[in-house]
């Protein structure tokens, strides 16, 4: 199973974003822990990654939105997306956006057709 990082503050966040390599994607998923619908959304994510080979080029971040808002906050105003929970952003090795989607739309399959 691909590792996920926690993103617990803003300096880890500019990290990540700025490491990236140009051959690199940078998938965040945004949840709620006291939300079902981000609960719901979580067991696709979970069921997607666990296919994902270890050395894919993808790297893989998740943020809690309520115990670290300030992360969540900074990652949507970085990357001009609107906050939202749950909410999936995928960006490329250039720090774009090459998809973002929430709530319902975050599936196992739309997950693996932007692959």
């Amino acid at each position: 199973m691909q590792d996920i990082i926690e993103l617990k503050n803003i300096d880890q966040w500019e990290k990540l974003r700025n490491n990236l390599t140009e051959k690199e994607e940078l998938v965040i998923f945004k949840f709620s822990p006291v939300c079902s619908i981000s609960a719901m959304v979580e067991e696709d994510f979970s069921s997607w990654r666990s296919n994902l080979e270890e050395n894919s080029n993808l790297k893989l971040a998740k943020v809690n939105v309520i115990d670290k808002r300030e992360v969540s906050l900074k990652i949507a105003a970085d990357l001009k997306v609107l906050h939202q929970s749950p909410q999936l952003i995928w960006i490329d090795g250039n720090s774009k956006v090459k998809w973002t989607a929430s709530h319902f739309d975050i599936t196992k399959d739309s997950l693996k057709a932007h692959q």
